[in-house]
């Protein structure tokens, strides 16, 4: 296996970072803004929301390890991953602008956006993953790849600040300012799409595969991929703590909406409760980066987990208690909340160290199935933690487009703050049992290179 020790320049770090700019322009729109779209103007109940969005995540089950092993044992004059971000890209675009236009109501407007939905969900996984799998071959450097996961994260939070700042607006201009039309939401997916597609093609130029696996690994049978990213232990907890933390990040970001409109009721002011937590994100990012290098990946997990809940739990209590009207208050824990998130790309920065463990032990590398998996952690989450929310919220009493009863606004601010609190602190559960450290990844990756000298030979 050809390795790449070169330490990766910053353009091509800024255009890795582009990458997840470029997805989320068109998946956090989804993520964001899809469920209130789905209820509040198709018309759908909030328990058939929440069953789309859980079919799409089933079929996810199948779909991303699936697509994993075929783009591992890929093999193009483009490379492995790249290809899927070359072609792809123009039709996850296109989806995504499908997903925000509805066939009216009834059955059949509740058929098409589960199609659309789950086809979109489909081309994100083509797509993202084979970006996200790129970190794993562009370098080798342990450093490097903690700095390609950072700038990703910077690049998710950066578009969460642009979209959250401009999604209503647009929204709002779109509909004549009367509401939130359907024609609105398609035009809004329209122009972030349009938006997207340059800077995937960006990231396709830029970021090169370096890291080439031995041909012997293109020879092993996707069933034993499968069994070796089973049996590896630290890729399985990565995949636990990202699954309770993306449960509760995208499940809080696509309920949140609701908190909003109806317990806070300061419409003026969405755009920044939603932007200002991203832009805290990407300070926190920067500001622990070098931190997170020096004491250590599961250290600053710890630490920003044990933020993150705690301060939406203080968000839950200053709404349960005092109410709803000190904005300072509640601008200045979302912003502490997102803050602490700068957590987030750390687990992704596990994945190569994972995958090296498994390689070292079995001889086996597994980077495309090992990625889809902990990727569809993510997709999970989302599913779960936006339906649970629905339905949480369905059963406490909440109707479309109605005034809300004490206990329906008790149920969203349980809902959005004390519920997804509550699970990034049990994110600290399986990050304690994770068994990998700074020390011994570099035993590892010692090792690993011994190993690849002597087959060279």
């Amino acid at each position: 296996m050809n390795t790449q020790t070169k330490k990766l320049s910053k353009l091509t770090l800024f255009a890795y970072g582009c990458g997840d700019f470029a997805s989320n322009l068109c998946w956090t729109f989804v993520g964001s803004y899809l469920s209130v779209f789905y209820t509040d103007v198709v018309g759908m109940a909030p328990a058939v929301a929440s069953a789309i969005m859980l079919i799409a995540k089933i079929w996810d089950g199948v779909n991303d390890p699936m697509f994993g092993a075929i783009a591992e044992r890929t093999n193009t004059k483009w490379g492995r991953f790249r290809p899927y971000i070359l072609f792809g890209a123009p039709i996850l675009a296109v989806l995504s602008v499908l997903t925000f236009t509805t066939l009216g109501k009834g059955s059949g407007a509740v058929i098409y956006a589960a199609v659309t939905y789950i086809g979109c969900g489909m081309m994100y996984t083509v797509v993202n993953l084979s970006y996200g799998s790129l970190s794993t071959v562009m370098t080798s450097d342990l450093d490097d790849i903690a700095r390609l996961n950072s700038y990703r994260m910077m690049g998710t939070n950066l578009s969460s600040v642009l979209l959250n700042a401009i999604t209503a607006p647009l929204l709002m201009k779109f509909s004549g300012g009367e509401g939130y039309t359907a024609g609105a939401y398609t035009k809004v997916a329209v122009l972030f799409a349009i938006c997207a597609l340059p800077l995937f093609y960006f990231v396709y130029t830029m970021c090169k595969e370096t890291i080439i696996p031995p041909k012997s690994s293109t020879k092993v049978s996707v069933g034993t991929s499968i069994k070796s990213v089973l049996s590896n232990k630290p890729l399985m907890l990565v995949f636990l703590i990202q699954l309770l933390a993306m449960t509760a990040f995208f499940g809080r970001m696509g309920v949140v909406i609701y908190y909003l409109m109806y317990n806070v009721q300061r419409f003026d002011l969405i755009a920044a409760f939603m932007s200002l937590p991203s832009l805290c994100t990407v300070i926190g990012i920067f500001v622990t980066m070098s931190f997170t290098v020096k004491i250590g990946k599961k250290k600053m997990a710890r630490i920003g987990y044990i933020g993150s809940g705690t301060s939406l739990i203080l968000i839950y209590a200053v709404g349960a208690t005092v109410g709803y009207t000190n904005i300072p208050l509640l601008l200045a824990l979302h912003c502490l909340y997102g803050f602490f998130c700068f957590s987030f790309p750390i687990p992704m920065a596990m994945i190569p160290d994972a995958i090296n463990y498994q390689e070292d032990k079995t001889g086996v590398r597994s980077d495309g199935t090992s990625y889809a998996t902990v990727s569809l952690s993510t997709k999970f989450g989302s599913a779960f933690g936006v339906s649970g929310g629905l339905l949480i919220m369905g059963a406490t009493g909440y109707v479309a487009n109605a005034q809300q009863t004490p206990a329906a606004l008790n149920g969203i601010n349980l809902t959005v703050n004390l519920i997804f609190g509550i699970l990034f602190l049990c994110c600290l559960i399986p990050l304690q049992i994770y068994p990998l450290d700074e020390k011994k990844n570099e035993e590892i990756l010692q090792s690993l290179e011994k190993k690849r000298a002597e087959n060279a030979q």
